[in-house]
Protein backbone atom coordinates (compact mmCIF):
# COMPACT_ATOMS: atom_id res chain seq x y z
CA UNK A 1 0.00 0.00 0.00
CA UNK A 2 3.24 2.54 0.42
CA UNK A 3 5.66 3.58 -1.35
CA UNK A 4 8.37 2.03 -2.40
CA UNK A 5 11.23 4.77 -1.67
CA UNK A 6 13.04 3.48 1.13
CA UNK A 7 15.54 5.15 3.62
CA UNK A 8 18.96 3.66 3.94
CA UNK A 9 20.41 3.15 7.32
CA UNK A 10 23.50 6.41 7.47
CA UNK A 11 26.91 5.09 8.15
CA UNK A 12 27.07 7.96 10.62
CA UNK A 13 25.15 9.65 12.34
CA UNK A 14 21.74 8.69 13.96
CA UNK A 15 18.40 7.60 13.35
CA UNK A 16 15.18 8.76 15.84
CA UNK A 17 11.24 8.62 15.98
CA UNK A 18 10.44 12.01 17.12
CA UNK A 19 6.35 12.52 18.80
CA UNK A 20 4.88 15.08 17.48
CA UNK A 21 2.22 17.36 19.93
CA UNK A 22 -0.67 18.67 19.12
CA UNK A 23 -0.09 21.81 18.22
CA UNK A 24 2.62 20.76 15.77
CA UNK A 25 5.33 21.14 17.98
CA UNK A 26 8.26 18.10 18.49
CA UNK A 27 7.80 16.14 22.06
CA UNK A 28 10.28 13.60 22.74
CA UNK A 29 12.54 12.36 20.80
CA UNK A 30 13.95 8.14 20.60
CA UNK A 31 16.76 6.65 19.39
CA UNK A 32 16.22 3.54 17.09
CA UNK A 33 18.01 0.68 16.48
CA UNK A 34 18.03 -2.11 14.42
CA UNK A 35 14.82 -2.88 16.00
CA UNK A 36 12.61 -0.74 17.95
CA UNK A 37 9.61 -1.58 19.30
CA UNK A 38 6.38 0.70 20.45
CA UNK A 39 3.91 -0.06 22.56
CA UNK A 40 1.15 0.90 25.52
CA UNK A 41 3.23 -1.23 28.29
CA UNK A 42 5.88 -3.25 26.67
CA UNK A 43 8.48 -2.57 24.17
CA UNK A 44 11.34 0.17 23.38
CA UNK A 45 9.09 2.98 23.52
CA UNK A 46 6.36 3.12 25.60
CA UNK A 47 3.46 5.27 25.78
CA UNK A 48 1.63 4.26 28.62
CA UNK A 49 -1.37 7.26 28.78
CA UNK A 50 -2.78 6.90 25.52
CA UNK A 51 -5.75 3.40 25.64
CA UNK A 52 -5.68 3.57 21.65
CA UNK A 53 -2.47 1.73 21.51
CA UNK A 54 -2.37 -1.91 22.23
CA UNK A 55 0.58 -3.56 24.91
CA UNK A 56 3.10 -4.02 21.73
CA UNK A 57 1.46 -1.89 19.11
CA UNK A 58 4.40 -0.97 16.16
CA UNK A 59 7.63 -2.15 14.86
CA UNK A 60 10.48 -0.53 13.36
CA UNK A 61 13.32 -2.72 11.97
CA UNK A 62 16.41 -2.01 9.83
CA UNK A 63 16.69 -4.81 6.90
CA UNK A 64 19.43 -4.87 4.29
CA UNK A 65 19.78 -1.12 4.89
CA UNK A 66 16.14 0.11 5.09
CA UNK A 67 14.15 0.41 7.61
CA UNK A 68 10.47 -1.25 7.99
CA UNK A 69 7.06 -0.25 9.93
CA UNK A 70 5.59 -3.47 10.93
CA UNK A 71 2.07 -3.38 12.81
CA UNK A 72 2.23 -6.07 15.49
CA UNK A 73 -1.52 -7.46 15.28
CA UNK A 74 -2.92 -4.54 16.90
CA UNK A 75 -6.86 -3.53 17.32
CA UNK A 76 -7.01 -0.09 16.00
CA UNK A 77 -3.76 -0.16 13.67
CA UNK A 78 -0.79 2.08 12.21
CA UNK A 79 -1.26 3.98 9.50
CA UNK A 80 1.29 5.34 7.16
CA UNK A 81 0.78 9.36 6.13
CA UNK A 82 0.70 9.70 2.62
CA UNK A 83 3.01 11.79 1.07
CA UNK A 84 1.87 15.89 -0.16
CA UNK A 85 4.38 17.13 -2.48
CA UNK A 86 5.20 20.27 -4.03
CA UNK A 87 7.30 21.13 -7.10
CA UNK A 88 9.59 23.82 -5.90
CA UNK A 89 10.53 24.83 -9.88
CA UNK A 90 6.94 25.47 -10.72
CA UNK A 91 5.77 26.60 -7.39
CA UNK A 92 2.85 23.75 -8.01
CA UNK A 93 1.43 21.59 -5.13
CA UNK A 94 1.32 17.89 -6.19
CA UNK A 95 -0.48 15.28 -4.64
CA UNK A 96 0.87 11.99 -4.56
CA UNK A 97 -1.78 9.29 -5.41
CA UNK A 98 -1.74 5.95 -3.50
CA UNK A 99 -3.28 3.19 -4.63
CA UNK A 100 -5.89 2.00 -2.65
CA UNK A 101 -7.23 -2.02 -1.86
CA UNK A 102 -10.58 -3.47 -1.27
CA UNK A 103 -11.36 -3.22 2.26
CA UNK A 104 -8.61 -0.80 3.43
CA UNK A 105 -8.77 1.40 6.02
CA UNK A 106 -7.72 5.21 6.40
CA UNK A 107 -7.55 8.43 8.37
CA UNK A 108 -8.68 11.82 7.63
CA UNK A 109 -9.44 14.31 10.62
CA UNK A 110 -11.41 12.24 12.86
CA UNK A 111 -12.77 10.02 10.33
CA UNK A 112 -12.10 6.25 10.08
CA UNK A 113 -13.34 5.08 6.51
CA UNK A 114 -13.35 1.92 5.11
CA UNK A 115 -13.37 1.80 1.39
CA UNK A 116 -15.02 -1.10 -0.46
CA UNK A 117 -15.07 -2.02 -4.09
CA UNK A 118 -17.79 -2.63 -4.75
CA UNK A 119 -18.65 -6.15 -6.64
CA UNK A 120 -20.68 -6.09 -10.41
CA UNK A 121 -24.46 -7.03 -8.99
CA UNK A 122 -24.39 -3.93 -7.05
CA UNK A 123 -22.71 -1.54 -9.51
CA UNK A 124 -26.75 -1.30 -11.28
CA UNK A 125 -30.04 -3.30 -10.69
CA UNK A 126 -31.18 -2.26 -14.21
CA UNK A 127 -34.49 -0.14 -14.45
CA UNK A 128 -37.50 -1.26 -13.10
CA UNK A 129 -40.99 -2.18 -14.39
CA UNK A 130 -44.42 -2.88 -13.47
CA UNK A 131 -46.55 -4.71 -16.20
CA UNK A 132 -44.29 -3.25 -18.70
CA UNK A 133 -44.62 0.16 -17.04
CA UNK A 134 -40.82 2.08 -16.17
CA UNK A 135 -40.83 2.90 -12.24
CA UNK A 136 -40.93 6.90 -12.27
CA UNK A 137 -37.94 7.91 -10.06
CA UNK A 138 -34.62 9.60 -9.60
CA UNK A 139 -32.23 8.67 -12.45
CA UNK A 140 -29.90 5.54 -11.40
CA UNK A 141 -25.69 6.30 -11.46
CA UNK A 142 -23.19 3.79 -10.99
CA UNK A 143 -21.40 2.58 -8.08
CA UNK A 144 -17.45 2.03 -8.22
CA UNK A 145 -17.23 1.63 -4.56
CA UNK A 146 -18.39 2.98 -1.24
CA UNK A 147 -16.90 4.51 2.12
CA UNK A 148 -18.14 3.31 5.52
CA UNK A 149 -17.50 5.47 8.90
CA UNK A 150 -16.15 3.39 11.65
CA UNK A 151 -17.65 4.80 15.08
CA UNK A 152 -16.05 3.84 18.62
CA UNK A 153 -18.59 1.63 18.66
CA UNK A 154 -17.04 -0.51 16.13
CA UNK A 155 -20.35 -0.12 14.04
CA UNK A 156 -21.12 1.38 10.56
CA UNK A 157 -22.43 4.34 10.91
CA UNK A 158 -22.52 6.31 7.29
CA UNK A 159 -22.36 4.75 3.85
CA UNK A 160 -21.21 6.57 1.10
CA UNK A 161 -21.19 5.29 -2.11
CA UNK A 162 -18.48 6.50 -4.65
CA UNK A 163 -20.30 6.98 -8.23
CA UNK A 164 -17.74 9.05 -9.89
CA UNK A 165 -14.72 8.33 -11.25
CA UNK A 166 -13.38 11.52 -8.52
CA UNK A 167 -14.43 12.33 -5.53
CA UNK A 168 -13.36 15.13 -2.99
CA UNK A 169 -13.79 14.55 0.79
CA UNK A 170 -13.78 18.06 2.88
CA UNK A 171 -14.92 19.50 5.78
CA UNK A 172 -16.89 22.61 3.56
CA UNK A 173 -16.37 21.31 0.11
CA UNK A 174 -16.01 18.47 -1.90
CA UNK A 175 -18.74 15.40 -2.80
CA UNK A 176 -18.34 13.93 0.94
CA UNK A 177 -18.30 16.72 3.38
CA UNK A 178 -18.03 16.28 7.42
CA UNK A 179 -19.17 19.81 8.67
CA UNK A 180 -18.18 19.03 12.11
CA UNK A 181 -15.11 17.52 12.22
CA UNK A 182 -12.42 20.37 12.93
CA UNK A 183 -9.19 18.24 12.05
CA UNK A 184 -10.46 17.99 8.36
CA UNK A 185 -9.24 20.69 5.43
CA UNK A 186 -11.77 22.60 3.63
CA UNK A 187 -10.37 20.41 0.56
CA UNK A 188 -8.72 17.65 2.51
CA UNK A 189 -8.81 14.26 0.10
CA UNK A 190 -9.23 13.06 -3.13
CA UNK A 191 -10.43 9.50 -4.34
CA UNK A 192 -10.01 8.34 -7.78
CA UNK A 193 -11.33 5.67 -10.35
CA UNK A 194 -8.70 4.86 -12.40
CA UNK A 195 -8.95 2.27 -15.81
CA UNK A 196 -6.71 -0.23 -15.90
CA UNK A 197 -4.82 -2.14 -18.28
CA UNK A 198 -7.84 -2.71 -19.92
CA UNK A 199 -11.19 -1.37 -20.07
CA UNK A 200 -12.71 -4.55 -17.95
CA UNK A 201 -14.78 -3.60 -14.72
CA UNK A 202 -11.82 -5.86 -12.79
CA UNK A 203 -8.69 -3.76 -14.17
CA UNK A 204 -9.92 -0.35 -12.30
CA UNK A 205 -7.73 0.94 -9.94
CA UNK A 206 -8.53 3.02 -7.02
CA UNK A 207 -6.19 5.67 -5.65
CA UNK A 208 -6.34 7.94 -2.75
CA UNK A 209 -4.17 11.24 -2.59
CA UNK A 210 -4.20 14.02 0.05
CA UNK A 211 -4.98 17.38 -0.85
CA UNK A 212 -2.57 19.15 0.94
CA UNK A 213 -4.52 18.69 4.31
CA UNK A 214 -2.92 20.48 7.30
CA UNK A 215 -3.61 17.25 9.38
CA UNK A 216 -2.33 14.73 6.61
CA UNK A 217 -4.12 12.20 5.06
CA UNK A 218 -3.31 8.35 6.94
CA UNK A 219 -3.60 4.78 4.99
CA UNK A 220 -3.79 1.50 7.27
CA UNK A 221 -0.21 -0.48 7.24
CA UNK A 222 -1.84 -3.66 6.35
CA UNK A 223 1.98 -5.88 6.88
CA UNK A 224 4.56 -3.76 6.38
CA UNK A 225 6.08 -1.09 4.25
CA UNK A 226 9.71 0.91 4.18
CA UNK A 227 9.91 4.45 5.82
CA UNK A 228 11.99 7.45 4.54
CA UNK A 229 12.64 10.39 6.33
CA UNK A 230 10.14 12.23 7.34
CA UNK A 231 7.80 9.71 7.19
CA UNK A 232 4.61 10.30 9.84
CA UNK A 233 2.70 7.48 11.04
CA UNK A 234 0.20 7.12 13.74
CA UNK A 235 -0.36 4.32 16.29
CA UNK A 236 -3.80 5.02 18.82
CA UNK A 237 -3.86 9.12 18.97
CA UNK A 238 -0.01 9.57 18.66
CA UNK A 239 1.76 10.71 15.82
CA UNK A 240 5.41 10.13 15.00
CA UNK A 241 7.89 11.17 12.59
CA UNK A 242 11.15 9.04 11.50
CA UNK A 243 14.02 11.72 11.91
CA UNK A 244 17.35 10.67 9.85
CA UNK A 245 20.39 13.05 11.02
CA UNK A 246 23.47 12.61 8.99
CA UNK A 247 26.95 13.57 9.90
CA UNK A 248 28.43 14.21 6.76
CA UNK A 249 31.51 14.95 7.55
CA UNK A 250 31.60 11.04 8.63
CA UNK A 251 30.22 9.66 5.34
Amino acid sequence: MASTVAVFAPRTGRVRLVLIARDGGEGPSYPVGDTTDIGRTEGHIVIGDDPYISPRHARVSLRDGTYFLRDLGTTNGVYLRIPFSVDVDRGLALDAEQELGDQELFLIGQQVLRFEVVKHAEEGFGVASDNGTLLFGTPGAPRYARLSQRTVEGVTRDVFHVHKTETVIGRESGDIVFADDPFLSRRHAVLRVRPGASFARDARRFTLADLGSSNGTFLQVRTEVPLRPGSHFRIGQQLLRLDVDVNRTGA
